[in-house]
């Protein structure tokens, strides 16, 4: 790192670090229930020994015992008010089973990504589907209490000291019991989920991992490749490559697009007559509920978006230049400058650049890093039946993570490894915590992992061995982020609220899908993008629109990339003093609304545009200087 990059972040603070790394054995498992044996990359033993091992079967056995005792605890309870004391126990029987039941959730989790074909995961994921309907009805019931309970109870019962980190939660819980139908009914609708959204969510995943399409290059003998890898060949030089890619992929879409159509419908239509039936007028409440923050904020931080697209829309266009096109296409947007095939970046060296980039500017992550890579809690390899994207799940039980991508040796691959272990880092920070309290918004989600990733790029950025052509590689990834953030985000969200508002009125055919899609790709992309090379099929590939817990995932990624930037802004200025006000931003994140935190912990005011401004500033520096190197004398 150059001296100029240790001035600007001067973090050496080691408070809150991770404990040390327990390095494991090297050898790498192999799962075959399936009838085929291939490697897996990463260690899920401390989870449990074995799958369907005694230790895995004891567990979830016991886990479902007390799931079902504690309903008939709940029901024998009277109000609030007449035993504060039974409530108080119960709350904390149910908070021990929310954190047995997410350690097993993460554990099948990692399985079923890793592998989409092993039957026997399948049926264990739907058993676990059952479990967590049994435990949506005993939040039913705690739910109904609590708004039943008088505001003088409530309050008492917030001021147990066994109760003393879950206000932010139960306060939220009573809201919520203003939106719900009848208890009956709420226990109803917790059956049919299992059948319902996240059997459809389920379908999609087994879909989307069996997916396999032909990569069809020009002079190049045709190949089949899983679905998995098209992005990653969208970041290749050739564009013969990255068309053949998005294009082989979208074919592969395609000959599932009336099934995927069925998924989506199904599942915005269930939700939409759930809203209806709980009284919720506008679908985006419930996704505004669940990011922990006011509409204020979301349209604060979009009109500053869209007031500055044209911003990241400059910059495709140079990159078209630069390419030699006259306008990019989707399969583009990904493209590195390179117009030559560059050497694929091994896995080894991903991790020392990663971990260089932490160790040098954050000590903290460092260590987690360390920690990640020795306890082999990354699965990295393709490999058939794996399923698309990337995710990083922590179980809350043994305080460990599990990082799951597909890792293709392109840079952006390096970035996503980045990004996944800030996920890690805050899961880390959290161990030990509260189920209730550590139940942080998908806004401030992303926090953690983005700011990880713009260590790692100032890191490049600011390499001494970094020649002109290398800053202008760092300046175009950046970039690269920042159009996804301001444009292809943003473009996600006014899909799917155009899909919401339209499947209120009946269902939307698959060719209906892909026209809302590129009507949304034309509204965000402008003219930078070739308007006859648009990807109609993303609304197929994208994981996050069929997640069945989840909707509008895509507004709390811009915001914690934007949030992240103005983190990053702030740790230049206040240098060694920063990580311990970060890590208490990080550790606060469940237990009151992003605005609050951010409030209590920045000083900043999320509702007011000048903070989404400034924070877009950073990005158009970035440009300035990309176009300076541009420039003859650059």
């Amino acid at each position: 790192m150059s001296a100029r990059g240790a001035r600007a972040w001067g973090l050496t603070h080691r408070e809150g670090n991770p404990e040390p790394s327990r390095p494991r054995p090297l050898a790498r498992p192999r799962e075959a229930r399936h009838g085929r044996a291939e490697p897996v990359d990463w260690d899920l033993t401390p989870y449990f020994p074995a799958f369907d091992g005694a230790e895995h079967r004891a567990f979830r056995d016991a886990l479902e015992r007390d799931a079902a005792a504690l309903e008939g605890e709940l029901a024998a309870l009277g109000g609030v008010a007449e035993g504060r004391a039974g409530w108080v126990a119960a709350l904390g029987r149910l908070e021990d089973l929310a954190t047995r039941s997410a350690h097993l959730g993460s554990y099948l989790h990692c399985l079923a990504s890793a592998d989409a074909r092993d039957e026997a995961v399948q049926r264990e994921n739907a058993r676990l589907a059952r479990l967590r309907a049994e435990l949506a009805k005993r939040y039913a019931r705690v739910r109904a209490a609590l708004g039943a309970a008088p505001e003088t109870a409530f309050e008492a019962l917030l001021a147990e000291p066994a109760l003393a980190h879950a206000g932010y939660f139960l306060r939220r819980l009573r809201e919520e019991a203003a939106r719900r139908m009848p208890a009956a009914l709420e226990e109803l609708a917790a059956d049919l989920e299992v059948t319902g959204l996240a059997a459809w969510s389920r379908l999609y995943g087994r879909i989307s991992g069996a997916l396999e399409f032909e990569l069809a290059v020009p002079g190049e003998a045709p190949r089949r490749v899983p679905v998995s890898l098209a992005r990653s060949l969208q970041g290749d030089p050739r564009r013969e490559v990255r068309h053949a890619a998005l294009r082989g992929a979208n074919e592969a879409w395609a000959s599932q697009a009336d099934v995927l159509a069925a998924c989506l419908n199904a599942i915005a239509g269930t939700r939409l007559l759930l809203y209806r039936r709980r009284g919720v007028g506008d679908f985006l409440e419930p996704a505004l509920f669940d990011a922990g923050i006011t509409r204020a904020t979301l349209e604060a931080m979009l009109d500053a978006v869209r007031a500055r697209r044209e911003m990241p829309r400059r910059y495709l266009r140079h990159k078209a230049g630069l390419l030699g096109q006259a306008r990019l296409g989707f399969e583009d947007l990904e493209a590195p400058l390179a117009s030559a095939p560059q050497p694929r970046i091994p896995y080894d060296e991903a991790r020392a650049r990663v971990e260089s980039a932490f160790g040098a500017r954050y000590p903290a992550l460092a260590a987690l890093a360390a920690r990640a890579f020795e306890g082999r809690w990354i699965d990295w390899s393709p490999r058939p039946g794996k399923r698309p994207g990337g995710f990083c799940s922590t179980s809350p039980w043994i305080g460990e993570s599990r990082i799951f991508m597909t890792f293709g040796g392109a840079p952006g691959d390096v970035s996503t490894l980045a990004h996944e272990l800030g996920h890690a880092f805050h899961g880390a920070l959290l161990h030990g915590v509260p189920s209730f309290a550590r139940r942080y918004p998908m806004t401030l989600a992303e926090t953690a992992s983005t700011f990880a990733e713009q260590i790692l790029n100032d890191a490049a950025l600011e390499a001494p061995e970094a020649d002109r052509a290398a800053r202008l590689e760092v300046l175009d990834r950046r970039l690269r982020d920042g159009a996804a953030f301001l444009l292809n985000l943003p473009m996600r969200f006014e899909f799917e609220r155009r899909v919401y508002a339209e499947r209120a009125e009946g269902e939307l055919s698959a060719g209906r899908l892909c026209e809302l899609m590129v009507e949304a790709q034309r509204a965000w992309y402008g003219d930078a993008l070739d308007p006859d090379a648009l990807d109609p099929y993303f609304w197929a590939s994208k994981l996050h629109f069929y997640i069945a817990g989840t909707t509008f995932y895509n507004f709390p990624y811009t915001f914690g990339y934007l949030f992240s930037l103005g983190l990053v802004a702030r740790a230049r200025e206040e240098g060694p003093a920063f990580p311990a006000r970060y890590e208490a931003l990080l550790r606060d994140a469940g237990r009151d609304t992003a605005p609050n935190v951010a409030r209590r912990h920045l000083g900043v005011d999320l509702e007011d545009g000048a903070f989404w401004h400034a924070s877009i500033d950073a990005v158009e520096a970035d440009l300035a200087r990309f176009e300076r190197e541009l420039a003859p004398d650059g």
